[in-house]
């Protein structure tokens, strides 16, 4: 009888498994048209096999998409790297350059952000430079603070 792994989930039943439990036992020798006890621990034993193929299979496909992932970025790296020396060398022909302003190279990742440097603007002259308001709970007041409460 074939075992599932340990790392993949038995997808047989708990009664299923009684069920089999009662034809293996009390019931071994009896034989209903087209079920018995080894008919039923085929199809588990099928059932388990099945589920073992389709966890390897599923492993597979994850290796495949991550090589896939990593063969597209190489990819994408490659084209930015050749489309910076395209432009660069493209300097003197204008329309080459022209052409090459047209092409954006984007991936599925989100894209790099760059940080942006803030410049303060310059307050006009005659302004007086003012304070940003101030913020959480406004000061009680001397009226709230001599009010007694709970008496």
């Amino acid at each position: 009888m074939p075992e599932p792994h340990d790392d993949t989930p038995d997808l047989i039943a708990p009664a299923l498994l009684e069920l089999l439990a009662v034809f293996e036992g009390p019931l071994a020798e009896v034989r209903f048209p087209g079920i018995d006890r080894t008919v039923l621990r085929g199809q588990i034993d099928q059932v388990r096999t099945l589920s073992q193929q389709l966890e390897a299979l599923r492993g597979q496909l994850d290796a495949a998409q991550t090589a896939l992932a990593d063969a597209q970025l190489r990819l994408v790296r490659t084209a930015e790297q050749g489309l910076g020396y395209a432009r660069v060398f493209a300097g003197a022909d204008a329309e080459l350059a022209d052409r090459l302003a047209d092409i954006t190279l984007t991936t599925s990742e989100e894209p790099r952000r760059r940080r942006k440097l803030e410049v303060a603007a310059q307050p006009p002259a005659g302004d007086p430079l003012r304070m940003p308001p101030r913020r959480g709970r406004k000061p009680k007041s001397a009226d709230d603070a001599e009010t007694p409460t709970g008496s």
